[in-house]
Order: C-alpha cells, then structure tokens, then sequence
C-alpha cells in the first residue's frame, strides 16, 4: 500500500499557486487536460492541483471543455495566449 502525504496547509498550496498557476496554464495552452493528468505532468498532488485551476479558472484564465457523456473527468484548457 502506498503511503499517503499529509495534507499540507491551505495557505501553502495556494502560496505555491503563484508559481505553478504560469506551469499550469503552459500545459494547457498545450492542448486541454483534466486534473489528474495535470497532477501527473506537475508531480503534485491532485487535491492541490484542483485548487490551482479553480484560482486560475475564476480570474478568467481557464475555462473547461465541454464534457462527453463518455468523459470521466472535466478537462480545462487556457483561456489566455502565452508567449
């Protein structure tokens, strides 16, 4: 059985958004991904990830894909054009 990290503070994950959330939105300029495969490609924890793309996705810098029925999870994609 795998061990399980400790949830860090709050006040950390989202400190930390300020340096990932530019990672995150190079990923998704990419092409859309889905927060597991975020977590994934950034070697963080889903649950913080989670956190991230909601911050970013509510300064209107994410917007999610539209969902297939056969989809099982949301995916994002960057609103924003990077250089």
């Amino acid at each position: 059985m795998a061990a399980v990290r400790p949830l860090r503070d709050l006040s950390e994950v989202l400190r930390d958004g300020m340096t990932e959330g530019p990672r995150v939105l190079k990923l998704l300029a990419e092409r859309p991904r889905s927060i597991p495969e975020l977590a994934s490609a950034l070697g963080r924890p889903a649950r913080e990830v989670t956190l991230w793309v909601m911050m970013l996705r509510r300064y209107g810098k994410v917007g999610e894909v539209p969902k297939s029925p056969t989809d099982e999870y949301y995916r994002y994609r960057s609103l924003e054009v990077l250089p």
